[in-house]
């Protein structure tokens, strides 16, 4: 298997579809819309990490990840 930075679109979807299915196996709705939820603020935080000019070389400083991570936190909590 190629590496996930070198796959093409299709296998990219391919990948993710079967990942998807492999998760839901056995899950409730709520679980199944839980899961979705996270890797949907998974994939919008790396979208937005990418588009981040300010990064060098994609490293940020350990303040900004703890203030990342509280924010995420609390947001959690208040779900």
């Amino acid at each position: 298997m190629s590496s996930l930075y070198n796959a093409n679109s299709g296998q990219l979807l391919t990948m993710a579809v079967a990942f998807s299915a492999a998760l839901a196996q056995g899950q409730s709705q709520a679980q199944l819309a839980k899961l979705g939820a996270f890797f949907t603020i998974v994939g919008d935080t790396l979208a937005l990490y990418a588009l981040e000019p300010t990064r060098q070389g994609g490293k940020t400083s350990r303040q900004d990840e703890e203030a990342a991570v509280t924010s995420a936190i609390s947001l959690g909590e208040n779900l």
